[in-house]
């Protein structure tokens, strides 16, 4: 109520007080809300990286279930600077939700104003012969597969030295036994002409021993002459494709990362879950589904050449030297084996009389019986059937008899049995035996040759895929809340700088 002759001083000197606390408050809200806006500016800094890597390649993810930005964005040419690019859009929109058409209806807080931003450092996923291709294909194995199922694998792998050391002896047996047969030959032909010679003179008036026994060794000698490759696929059609790897990872690496990212998986169980991630991924020789490019991917994985034949045929001497090791193993520890070829070695040598040779050759016998057996089990895993990895008298399935007939029988077919291992039961000890860095570097290639297949990923390169980066980026906090602050004390609101780091890979979700 107006009254009149009263003086207005209290209300003029309430309206200075107020007007002092409301520059203090907005003073402390302005502090508080550049301490927010320097945290935001970390906030934004972490889902900027996090945006930019959720733009990962689908096909790679849908098919191989690994990650990686193509940072060529389909044009086949690796462009980081493009994908800095895109980190600044990705930051800017995530700084200014509101820009456009709500602006003037929101009230941004912070008023933030990203100055600059760099990828200071990216790896890639061919840096360190494929490491982060390897580390993203453990993690994918250690979710996806059961502790027991690992336990089983590690037993495949323990395997390994024993089969490796095997195969060394029986290349050693038979390389000694060879050169001894060839040191006796001298010996062997002069006896020979000795007992023709007495023959012809009529000394002892009759003719020399002879033996009524064919030498399987002279079938075995030209039996390994032929193409291992032609006689354990019994003449099936086999593919003739073939790739140029010369620009794949394998062969070439132009580009390499700056950033080194950490090995989180590492050991014997890292190696099996890797090989057991290539064996569930790449296709085989007997597999329904067939590759692109090459057919035989599983076989490339080990054999490592442009042709479909020439990995099958590696892959087949690789199994063939796998069988000898095991088969020569159980042939030199069975008495009754050993008793056989020492009966046949007699009748082949004994007349002649020379201890050694006899003894040479009935170990010839062995590395050649081991030779036979091993063919036909080769033959069986070809033929989809099983090969138990350790023979006994059930599944042993070669006499000696029958190894001057070894052609025929291999025309037969296999010999498969109701237990044991499958052919890619085999695959998976070549592939523990073979070199790991190899692997990651030909399954990369072979990634790269089949989603060029797809619709989309035409140009793909393995090296151009961005598995991790770190950032820096300078944001402006712009005064808010000093306007009142300045009028009254005059108090000057400046821009702040504030420099952010940050860093993301797809690793770490592993």
């Amino acid at each position: 109520m107006y009254r009149e002759g009263e003086r207005g001083s209290v209300t003029v000197f309430l309206s200075l007080v107020c007007i002092l606390f409301l520059s203090l408050i907005c003073t402390a809200a302005e502090s508080a809300r550049i301490q927010g806006a320097k945290t935001q500016t970390a906030n934004l800094t972490g889902l900027g990286n996090f945006s930019l890597l959720a733009e990962f390649e689908n096909h790679l993810l849908e098919k191989y279930e690994i990650l990686g930005l193509d940072a060529s964005y389909g044009g086949g040419t690796f462009r980081i600077y493009k994908t800095g690019e895109r980190l600044e859009e990705l930051l800017c929109s995530n700084a200014n939700p509101t820009e456009g058409i709500l602006s003037v209806l929101c009230f941004d807080p912070w008023n933030l104003e990203l100055t600059h931003s760099e990828i200071s450092e990216y790896a890639l996923l061919t840096d360190q012969e494929g490491e982060a291709f390897y580390q993203q294909a453990v993690s994918f194995m250690k979710e996806n597969l059961g502790t027991g199922a690992v336990k089983a694998l590690l037993e495949y792998a323990k395997e390994t030295d024993e089969i490796e050391k095997n195969q060394d002896t029986y290349e050693k047996e038979q390389k000694e036994n060879d050169d001894r047969l060839s040191d006796l030959e001298e010996q062997k032909e002069q006896r020979a002409r000795e007992l023709e010679s007495e023959q012809a003179e009529g000394e002892n008036g009759a003719k020399p021993p002879e033996t009524e026994k064919k030498n399987p060794l002279l079938e075995i000698a030209k039996l390994r002459m032929r193409s291992t490759l032609s006689i354990v696929t019994g003449g099936k059609p086999i593919s003739q494709n073939t790739v140029t790897l010369t620009q794949l990872p394998s062969r070439q690496i132009t580009k390499k990362g700056s950033l080194k990212l950490e090995k989180v998986h590492q050991g014997v169980t890292a190696d099996v879950l890797f090989r057991e991630y290539l064996l569930q991924h790449f296709p085989n020789y007997l597999s329904e589904e067939k590759g692109k490019g090459l057919v035989y991917q599983l076989e490339y994985l080990i054999g490592g050449t442009a042709l479909d034949r020439q990995n099958l045929k590696a892959v087949v001497n690789r199994l063939l030297l796998l069988r000898e090791g095991m088969n020569y193993l159980y042939c030199a520890g069975n008495r009754q084996m050993n008793g056989s070829a020492q009966s046949l070695a007699a009748a082949l040598t004994g007349f002649l009389g020379i201890p050694a040779l006899t003894a040479a050759t009935k170990h010839a016998l062995l590395l050649a019986w081991a030779y036979g057996e091993s063919l036909i089990d080769v033959r069986t895993l070809l033929e989809g059937d099983k090969v138990p990895l350790r023979k006994d008298a059930a599944s042993w399935t070669l006499t000696l008899e029958n190894l001057g007939r070894i052609v025929e029988i291999l025309d037969q077919g296999g010999s498969g049995q109701e237990k044991g291992l499958e052919y890619r039961d085999y695959l998976r000890i070549l592939l523990y035996m073979g070199s790991r860095s190899k692997q990651k570097r030909r399954a990369l290639d072979l990634i790269e040759l089949n989603l060029r297949e797809m619709e989309g990923s035409e140009t793909f390169r393995a090296e151009n895929c961005i598995v991790g980066i770190k950032t820096r980026t300078e944001w402006k906090i712009k005064p808010v809340f000093f306007s009142l602050a300045q009028a009254v004390n005059g108090l000057k609101g400046e821009e702040i700088t504030v420099v952010q780091t940050g860093g993301l890979s797809y690793l770490d979700s592993g």
